[in-house]
């Protein structure tokens, strides 16, 4: 009876200490709040997982614990013996293999629906209809860019959006920052930022993932999962951000010795405070590029100059 006391209070002690403990120190038991759909997609199954894996590893247990304590042996009783005929355990096994099915099934599912593009909200930017993202659905970026180039125009995925089309930006990983290219402008004047990433609110984003030198991985937890950038080749995903903020995302590929600074930003505004932010950063990108300009013509002409004194 002591034992049993001590026992329990031990126990109880230590679902004390574990109930207390501060949460900077915890553990996170879920993935982040997801604020796009296809994230809401990969939460939900990341949760309907866990119950099934906890039920199955409750009934497994349970039936473990029943069959020692039935079949155990005790002080002047022989422990009984556990006799079946054939098929006995067909039950179990047509039990495991419906659950295997459902699971299956339900993944599908949720898979198709993290890979459906939804339409723009009443808050985003156009209407977009519904569409299919395939990941390695894009063609390399080599065979892009030698078609382009013999059409004159520049290496480009990302589309100008319209009415009936997503907001696509293309996303370049190299070590280790991420550069973004956004729709429209001239070909070797595309608008770009780098490390941070911003978007419309409500709005179907298609990400045309690449690498420059090694892999990378694309990951901001609230907004979606994990997409590898390959060099050489174009993986798309996607997004649309239910709410204004500041998310933030990490690569999970070891990709050198500043791999802990491989970070990105994604950054939701509202549509007119988007419009407002990618006019201004055309016309900054286009006023440093006239100084770059500027001050490489004189710099060539004061070489040229130079050479013209030293000269016969």
């Amino acid at each position: 009876m002591a034992r049993r006391t001590i026992l329990l209070a031990a126990l109880a002690a230590l679902l004390t200490l574990a109930w207390a403990a501060a949460p900077a120190y915890a553990i996170p038991l879920s993935p982040p709040e997801p604020h796009s759909p296809n994230a809401e997609a990969i939460h939900s199954t990341y949760w309907v997982m866990i119950v099934v894996t906890v039920l199955v590893s409750v009934a497994i247990n349970a039936a473990l614990i029943v069959a020692v304590v039935r079949f155990r042996e005790r002080r002047g009783h022989e422990p009984t013996r556990f006799t079946a005929g054939r098929g006995a355990l067909r039950p179990v096994v047509g039990a495991f293999a419906a659950l295997a099915l459902a699971v299956f099934i339900f993944g599908v599912v949720k898979t198709n629906d993290a890979r459906s593009i939804e339409p723009s909200g009443p808050n985003g930017l156009g209407a977009a209809p519904t569409a299919q993202v395939g990941f390695e659905s894009m063609p390399p970026l080599g065979v892009a860019e030698s078609e382009q180039s013999a059409s004159g125009q520049e290496p480009v995925n990302g589309q100008e959006p319209t009415q009936t089309s997503p907001l696509e930006i293309d996303a370049i990983a190299q070590q280790w920052l991420w550069r973004f290219e956004y729709p429209g402008g001239t070909p070797g004047h595309r608008t770009f930022t780098y490390g941070e990433l911003t978007v419309p609110v409500d709005t179907p984003v298609i990400l045309n993932i690449t690498s420059t030198d090694v892999l990378h991985s694309w990951w901001v937890p609230e907004l979606g999962g994990q997409v590898q950038a390959t060099p050489g080749d174009v993986v798309e995903t996607w997004f649309k951000a239910n709410e204004v903020g500041t998310y933030s995302g990490r690569s999970t590929i070891f990709s050198g010795s500043s791999f802990p600074a491989m970070r990105t930003t994604v950054r939701v505004l509202t549509v007119p405070e988007y419009t407002a932010y990618i006019e201004q950063l055309q016309k900054d990108l286009t006023a440093a590029q006239g100084i770059i300009a500027a001050d490489q013509a004189q710099a060539a002409g004061a070489a040229a100059g130079a050479q013209a004194e030293g000269g016969p």
